[in-house]
């Protein structure tokens, strides 16, 4: 155990706090991730929602440090899991964590298979890496094949020889194989029609609740963040702009984003002809504003929008805004 594990029994098993990640491009810095912070315990599900390019995918491979060598920095923050800062931990610790505490469920099966090694030696593979010589890893492999819905007979067959929704459950399998304590799910279903969505998304349930697993899920889906989360963090511009339970952010979303998200979800109970999508476009992360970075799009943005970095505060218990408008907004929408 490294020298960074704490006595406290009582901390999250994840703990992020002000991670801040650039990219380089051009000799510009990319703003990626600007100083998030979250907690995560175990057995509990916290989905990360936003638009594409928000940072999402970033903070997870920040936690598994498979961040691009070349071009890429975390320049501040701790990212803590069961005590341990993962941010300072040697290579060859990461390795032992990587598959075996923390797995990492891709968003493309496609790409996330060997296409000319058979699906069960990559599931066996991981086996090998983790286990201490004494488990059988094909017997393990063809157990989880079987776990996630497939023959073990099929342990033997080529990734092109599964569909898409058969491939993500090859994914999975590999990911649950040594049974880690955190799962980070990148959009495991966007690939993926919405009756196999489904039946994936209540299998990664399943087998979280087996394990007690906690998860991490990147999503854009409020459906699918509904369906298996507990706690929701609305992500913009890489920083959290609203935090809270699922019931809280569903019930009374605070942030204009927020709002703005559920705006874009169409209502089965409403006759409407059109969407209501939210007006212009996500901020360039090379030149973010000044103040809030939603401001330009946000319709109830004033002059101390603009001024500096807004702060995060709680509006009720464990319910958190990155907005110093909220009770204006609110006495605005009655």
């Amino acid at each position: 155990m490294s020298e960074n594990k704490t006595e406290n029994k009582n901390m999250p098993f994840l703990s992020i706090k002000d991670l801040k990640v650039e990219y380089m491009s051009d000799g510009q810095a990319v703003h990626a991730v600007n100083g998030v912070s979250l907690t995560l315990e175990r057995g509990k599900t916290l989905g990360l929602v936003g638009e594409t390019g928000a940072g999402k995918t970033t903070i997870a491979k920040s936690i598994l440090r498979i961040l691009p060598d070349i071009g890429c920095h975390i320049r501040q923050g701790e990212i803590c899991l069961d005590g341990d800062n993962v941010l300072t931990l040697p290579e060859h610790d990461m390795r032992k964590i990587r598959g075996n505490k923390v797995s990492m469920i891709f968003q493309d099966p496609m790409t996330a298979l060997n296409p000319v090694q058979r699906v069960g030696e990559q599931i066996a593979e991981v086996v090998q890496l983790h286990s201490d010589g004494k488990t059988d890893s094909e017997a393990r492999a063809k157990e989880m094949l079987e776990i996630v819905g497939i023959p073990a007979e099929r342990y033997y067959e080529y990734p092109h020889q599964f569909s898409g929704g058969m491939k993500q459950r090859v994914v999975i399998a590999i990911a649950l194989a040594c049974n880690p304590d955190l799962l980070l799910a990148d959009e495991p279903t966007t690939a993926l029609d919405v009756t196999i969505q489904a039946q994936v998304m209540d299998l990664i349930g399943e087998l979280q609740k087996k394990y007690n697993t906690a998860m991490l899920l990147i999503t854009h889906d409020m459906g699918v963040v509904a369906q298996v989360c507990d706690d929701v963090a609305v992500i913009y511009a890489g920083n959290i702009v609203e935090y809270g339970t699922k019931e809280q952010i569903f019930d009374h979303p605070s942030h204009p984003y927020t709002v703005g998200l559920f705006g874009a979800i169409p209502d089965m109970n409403e006759d409407e002809i059109w969407l209501h999508p939210i007006d212009g476009l996500p901020p360039d992360p090379t030149d973010l504003p000044q103040g809030c970075a939603f401001s330009p799009r946000c319709k109830y943005a004033g002059e101390e929008c603009q001024k500096g970095p807004i702060a995060i505060y709680e509006t009720a218990d464990g319910h958190h805004c990155r907005c110093c408008r909220v009770d204006e907004i609110r006495k605005q929408e009655g």
